[in-house]
């Protein structure tokens, strides 16, 4: 999987055109045998350098535009 690249599941609980990303993904846990695994994807990931606010340099993660598409299995 690509950096920019996140796995989705399709449900109501958002409006149509909207995308979810929970925040404190991307971030490194120890799994079962104590090794340290990234647990999805962080959205700075997906954030283009330029989506941000000009002075502060925070990005608009409520206003990234962004693509899904289906991947063949």
């Amino acid at each position: 999987m690509c950096p920019e690249d996140a796995p989705v599941s399709i449900t109501d609980t958002t409006g149509p055109g909207h995308v979810s990303l929970p925040n404190g993904l991307g971030l490194d846990y120890p799994d079962a045998d104590g090794v340290r695994r990234a647990q999805g994807v962080a959205p700075n990931e997906l954030t283009a350098s330029e989506d941000r606010d000009r002075l502060a340099g925070t990005p608009w993660h409520k206003h990234v535009q962004a693509r899904v598409e289906a991947v063949p299995a």
